[in-house]
């Protein structure tokens, strides 16, 4: 029997990289995904049991590449890690192409890698949407991130219905506002591209961000729920961390 394997995409960095590191420690076999080879090298080089793989999961080469890092082994988790913030201003004004592109990395890949990859799950497998507040609630400047979150909250609803009574189960968490890169691109926009970016400067400054690894700590916890409970609803770290991990 192959060993059982937790694919992360958006492992290069961030949140990503803190969980296939969580999960190496404690002896788990780890597929870290992402789209530059130097960090997830070094991320793999630390840790024995991370295999890598350098793909954009965006497209369908790159969807191939991973089947084939998979290889023969049962897939115990899929995260649906990876994300871009941009295109970042008043949406009217974004091209067709970049819409298309952030829909495609944001959304459509998702689909597509679990679509593809259902065949290679384990009995009582996993599959988890990365959320955010974002798909709940529109910030002008955001237009295309909260379009696709709120449509990849969809895909996460259909799909707990449509597997409903399969061995997968499917499951939605929002990590909140962490120290990453993409908020690092966030603070950098203007006040015209992004009017509430003070917000997040502000964060930023009073020491406010939630750290990778709280978040890692967090999903691994959620992922390890029993699965009608698993699924029930999304997961949110502010508001139940302490039903998770208690106090």
């Amino acid at each position: 029997m192959t060993e059982p394997i937790i694919v992360i995409t958006g492992a290069g960095s961030g949140i990503g990289q803190a969980l296939a590191s969580r999960y190496a420690d404690r002896g788990c076999n780890v597929l870290a995904i992402g789209r530059r080879a130097a960090p997830l090298e070094a991320l793999a080089s630390a840790q024995p049991s991370i295999r890598h793989c350098a793909a954009d999961v965006s497209t369908a080469g790159g969807q191939a590449a991973i089947r084939s890092a998979i290889g023969g082994s049962t897939i115990r988790a899929l995260v649906h890690n990876a994300g871009v913030l941009e295109p970042v201003g008043p949406l009217l004004e974004q091209s067709s192409d970049a819409i298309r592109q952030h829909l495609a990395i944001n959304l459509e890949a998702p689909i597509a890698l679990s679509g593809m990859l259902q065949p290679m799950m384990a009995s009582d497998a996993r599959i988890l949407h990365i959320s955010s507040g974002a798909a709940h609630r529109a910030l002008p400047g955001w237009g295309a991130y909260c379009i696709s979150k709120a449509a990849l909250h969809m895909a996460y609803a259909v799909l707990h219905q449509e597997l409903n009574g399969s061995s997968i189960s499917v499951g939605s968490l929002r990590p909140g506002v962490v120290d990453t890169p993409m908020q690092s691109l966030i603070r950098s926009q203007s006040v015209e591209d992004f009017p509430a970016v003070e917000n997040f400067r502000a964060l930023k400054e009073n020491d406010a961000l939630t750290s990778p690894d709280r978040v890692a700590r967090f999903i691994e916890a959620v992922l390890s729920l029993p699965a009608e409970r698993y699924s029930a609803g999304e997961w949110d770290i502010r508001e139940h961390w302490e039903t998770v991990i208690g106090g």
